[in-house]
């Protein structure tokens, strides 16, 4: 048992790195821990804000005791999304299988270990959501001991039914994946559809739920229907009964342990798969070789799409914007309204199709500022070099050329998405020349931003040490800073894109503005980085 408790722990604190920041040797432990608490205590006081706006809506209708459950239920969405996206990696393929498995223990004690270390990624992110709901439920309604016991029983066990969903369709994409010759690339394909799919039915949720209100006797009926964790957890707050809460313990605990003992039988065999390397045998016995002269550039960026392409977390990570900007642009040429309305959640639209319609070029403005400032690809470029970040600082190349070729990389992935957007839009109304041009430049302008915002970030906070890609692209400091950032950028530049509207400036000056206003953050990036990229580049240590 000791020996299994080290393992726990020798994996947890390799892994469980997901606010680490590597700072200078003259910095204190406690200057290291202000910024993720920080950014935590932000993202609880968002959830506290729009609970206590729930809360209060509920209490004008006396119907609090609805709080908990479709709080639950909401959170289990959220998990489940982000647990299918992190599952695969996770799992399956992990940098460190072949230490693991030349030890002396079980392989199912291997599994056993990545389930865990699932399940605390999980529960840490749930936690993060489910612990200010609780307090303002507390506020309202009090705190009894058998609610205290309830929802701490409640906090550990509720993230385990979205784990296991997740954990199969893992093992589902994985077993897939491993089956054909391009593992990375089918993986990263059949993750893609998976995501699509849950974003589909989340879509489509409400009008299943108006349904099954419709037919549900009560508000308890209607919750315990959707979701069981829900139900029981509503009415263990109203009702308690030890034998209920032992009941769910039961059934989480078993779901837990049967779903690691199914993986079990296919885990390591798919494992084997996604690791086989596929020889492909010469058929000719000529000598003659062809060999093909890069410049520095050209070498540094086809390195780059290397490492890109080859990284399934990171293409999923990076790309599902720009896959889902693209389908937000066919959808608003086939039917715009049908978006409005999923987008309003079946109420009146905040704003008219026509208005829309009217004002295109705009609205074409604000889906690019969507697609680029919400996309970072370059996060995490610096962090995934890795160990061989030290082999990069010795090549004979400048550090500014390897640091703007991760800038241009990311832009050539992204611009050729903004362009087909932008072309699908263009042709579907019929935009006036000079502004399709405007917008092309600002779809050329834009992820260079996006880059530049990324690549700085992730040169003040490198993640260097970490076990897997995916604790480097979806766990790290850089990551997280980088997208709190373009969101923020994004809706600082549609509030000022909604006040030149409201100005009722023609919509060609609202665009020049906007290009503008982007070339100048762009070149200011610019400068930054050159006065500043290398000596961070220097300062980097593995």
């Amino acid at each position: 048992m000791k020996k299994y408790i080290s393992l726990i722990k020798a994996c947890m604190s390799s892994d469980m790195s997901l606010f680490k920041i590597k700072a200078k040797n003259n910095s204190s432990r406690s200057n290291k821990l202000i910024l993720p608490i920080f950014i935590t205590l932000c993202f609880m006081m968002a959830v506290w804000t729009y609970g206590n706006i729930l809360m209060d809506s509920l209490m004008e209708v006396h119907m609090d005791f609805v709080f908990i459950p479709l709080s639950v239920f909401l959170f289990a969405i959220l998990l489940l999304a982000e647990g299918i996206y992190k599952s695969g990696s996770l799992l399956f393929n992990c940098k460190d299988d072949n230490l693991l498995l030349s030890l002396p223990i079980s392989r199912k004690t291997v599994l056993f270990v990545r389930v865990f270390k699932f399940y605390v990624f999980e529960f840490l992110y749930h936690s993060l959501f489910l612990l200010p709901i609780l307090v303002i439920y507390i506020r309202y309604n009090g705190a009894s001991l058998s609610f205290i016991i309830t929802s701490i029983v409640m906090l550990l066990l509720l993230p385990i039914i979205p784990i296991v969903i997740s954990c199969i369709f893992g093992t589902i994409s994985s077993g897939l994946a491993s089956r054909f010759k391009f593992k990375k690339a089918a993986q990263t394909i059949i993750t893609m559809i998976l995501l699509v799919g849950v974003m589909y039915v989340s879509f489509n949720l409400k009008g299943v739920m108006k349904d099954l209100a419709n037919n549900a006797k009560t508000i308890n009926d209607f919750v315990m229907a959707i979701y069981y964790p829900a139900g029981v957890y509503s009415k263990l707050c109203t009702d308690f009964n030890i034998v209920d809460l032992l009941i769910f313990i039961l059934v989480n605990v078993g779901l837990l342990s049967l779903t690691i003992f199914l993986m079990s039988r296919v885990y390591f065999k798919i494992n084997s798969r996604l690791k086989k390397i596929e020889v492909k045998k010469k058929t000719s016995s000529s000598k003659d070789y062809k060999i093909t002269r890069r410049s520095i550039n050209s070498s540094l960026i086809h390195k780059e799409f290397g490492r890109f392409f080859k990284t399934p977390v990171f293409i999923i990570n990076a790309g599902f914007g720009l896959v889902l900007f693209i389908i937000i642009c066919i959808v608003v040429a086939i039917n715009m309204d049908a978006l409005l309305g999923v987008i309003a959640g079946g109420e009146e639209p905040l704003i008219s199709s026509k208005t829309i319609l009217d004002n295109m070029p705009i609205f074409i403005l604000v889906l690019i500022l969507m697609g680029s400032l919400t996309t970072s690809i370059t996060s995490s470029m610096i962090s995934l070099e890795g160990k061989s970040f030290t082999i990069l600082k010795s090549l004979p190349v400048p550090p500014r050329k390897i640091i703007m070729a991760k800038v241009y990389t990311s832009a050539i992935i992204m611009i050729p998405a903004l362009l087909i957007g932008d072309i699908i839009l263009f042709i579907r109304f019929g935009t006036g020349i000079v502004e399709a041009l405007i917008l092309i430049a600002t779809s050329i302008v834009l992820p260079m931003v996006s880059g530049l915002i990324g690549i700085i970030i992730n040169l003040k906070y490198p993640k260097m040490d970490a076990v897997n890609d995916t604790e480097v692209v979806k766990q790290s400091t850089s990551s997280m800073i980088s997208v709190f950032a373009g969101f923020g950028l994004f809706g600082l530049s549609g509030l000022v894109i909604y006040g030149l509207f409201k100005l009722q400036l023609a919509a060609l000056f609202i665009l020049l503005i906007a290009l503008a206003f982007f070339t100048l953050i762009f070149g200011l990036l610019y400068l930054y980085l050159s006065k500043n990229g290398v000596k961070d580049f220097n300062n980097i240590t593995v």
